[in-house]
């Protein structure tokens, strides 16, 4: 049985650059035609990813990058992993116009076996098993899946 714990908030407000960039990913998303593209409570993200330990961070699914592009204002080494080409192509773009030292793939995640400290992924509720899989298949020993489940419902399932 898969067992999450529970999380602690970093009890701090968004500053106005990490705001500028949720405001611009929401902004260019909405240029790409793609009917399954939901994306997280960026704000709530960027709480959650405050208060952990900074380290490699991967985002599966990686969508606009923003959450990607989060993680490396906070710190972390972060990297994102997306199916589809031209969300790739605009999260570069993105990534490079606010300057972050982040990069975004294009590829299956389900297919690649990525190595982080700390995982991301907003998956659609049947693919929960599959992702929780994936991750305990190729995440090394001591790093832990974030998975968004809707606003404020981040879980995380640690790897013994």
């Amino acid at each position: 049985m898969t067992e999450y714990v529970m999380l602690h908030l970093a009890d701090e407000q968004v500053p106005p650059d990490a705001e500028r960039l949720i405001a611009e990913g929401l902004e260019r998303v909405k240029g790409i035609n793609w009917f399954d593209f939901v994306a997280s409570d960026y704000q709530v993200v960027y709480t959650v990813l405050a208060a952990l330990q900074r380290g490699r961070f991967c985002e599966w699914g990686s969508g606009m990058g923003v959450v990607t592009g989060l993680a490396a204002m906070l710190g972390y080494d972060a990297y994102g992993v997306e199916f589809h080409e031209p969300l790739v192509e605009r999260s570069k773009a993105l990534l490079r116009d606010f300057k972050l030292s982040c990069r975004v793939e294009l590829g299956d995640y389900l297919e690649r076996e990525d190595q982080a400290d700390l995982y991301f992924a907003y998956c659609w509720p049947n693919r929960v098993m599959q992702l929780e899989e994936h991750f305990h298949k190729v995440a090394p020993r001591g790093s832990r899946l974030l998975v968004y489940y809707g606003r404020n419902d981040v879980r995380c399932l640690p790897k013994q």
